[in-house]
């Protein structure tokens, strides 16, 4: 498995979606409080002042927090796909949205970044779309930029069967990382092997919800550093 190739296709496949988003005005008032994920980033925006978004895509999620959060001063979006990034600031331009930033950046990011320099974190759907050797050092990152008392908020996508690989037509390339069309689009872990992936921190809350009709429910893990 070339990781390089595997990392551009999944960059590419991402960048040709978020050509074909929308851009669209989000206000305050549009949001609501309907999944245990809307409850846990209102949690995020109420406890932390400085969050990141890890994987941002269009950014919708980390405008949510910007917008409903009591305490949060600075949100920080970053994505590898360039797409996505535009397509986030043209939506957060457009809803007047102050106090947030999207640039554009991988794991090598993120390297760039002070020690302790986030209070939250919120990665939805990208550590378990990558192949375990960049997730390995996005959550080595992740760890290390947190301040100690921070939050880091992750979604997982649905834990995948044998029947839903083979209907799907998924390959596996390593241990538990199935791609679709060469894009990496699961890799298979439980809720319980990501929690321990993160070293010195305490399970704050764990839920699940429903993504879309007729698929198992998504992952929602909150997570506080000691």
């Amino acid at each position: 498995m070339d990781i390089k190739e595997i990392k551009q296709a999944s960059i590419k496949f991402w960048d040709d979606y978020f050509k074909q988003y929308p851009t669209f005005k989000i206000q305050k008032s549009d949001i609501t409080i309907d999944t245990v994920l809307d409850e846990c980033l209102k949690f995020l925006g109420d406890q932390c002042e400085n969050v990141i978004d890890i994987g941002c895509g269009e950014g919708l999620c980390l405008m949510e927090i910007a917008l409903i959060g009591d305490k949060v001063k600075s949100c920080l979006g970053v994505d590898a796909a360039e797409t996505a990034v535009s397509k986030a600031s043209e939506i957060a331009t457009t809803s007047e949205i102050k106090n947030i930033k999207f640039v554009q950046g991988d794991e090598n990011y993120l390297k760039s970044l002070p020690d302790s320099s986030f209070d939250g974190i919120f990665c939805s759907n990208f550590l378990d779309v990558v192949p375990a050797s960049i997730s390995e050092v996005v959550i080595k990152e992740m760890l290390r930029i947190i301040k100690p008392k921070g939050f880091i908020l992750l979604k997982f996508n649905f834990v995948l069967n044998p029947e839903l690989i083979e209907k799907l037509h998924m390959v596996e390339i390593e241990k538990n990382t199935y791609t679709m069309n060469g894009v990496v689009r699961a890799m298979n872990r439980s809720t319980e092997e990501w929690v321990s992936l993160f070293i010195d921190c305490d399970v704050v809350r764990i839920g699940e919800f429903a993504r879309a009709p007729g698929l198992p429910n998504d992952r929602v893990i909150l997570l506080q550093k000691k």
